[in-house]
């Protein structure tokens, strides 16, 4: 095979690869588009649970404060966020809330109750 003839080849064989590669990417940029319209779809919701979440603190805040200016007792600064909770503890974590803001209240409408006695 004489040279130019196997430059011939080499140039056609690279611009298989070329067409080769560029059909790669396109398919891995297709891929990567949806990865990354399914991780901003999360991140969205993770700002909304965390929306949801700090919104239902102040209404428990506020619930407890209530019923602690009821039962004629100072109300104590607002907590500060816990950054190191665990997020894949969230629904544990709200159910407690609930269950300790229901508590107050029960301790709460005993104490009332004592005092109308």
């Amino acid at each position: 095979m004489s040279a130019p003839e196997r430059y011939r080849e080499v140039v056609a064989q690279l611009a298989g690869a070329v067409v080769e590669l560029r059909e790669r990417d396109a398919a891995r940029a297709a891929e990567l588009r949806r990865e990354l319209r399914d991780t901003e779809g999360e991140l969205r919701a993770a700002a909304d649970r965390l929306t949801l979440a700090r919104g239902m603190a102040e209404l428990r805040w506020e619930a407890a404060l209530q019923v602690m200016w009821t039962a004629e007792e100072p109300g104590k600064p607002r907590p500060r966020p816990d950054h190191r909770a665990d997020p894949a503890r969230h629904a544990d974590l709200e159910r407690a809330a609930d269950e300790a803001l229901e508590a107050l209240r029960a301790a709460a409408d005993r104490r009332l109750f004592r005092r109308r006695r």
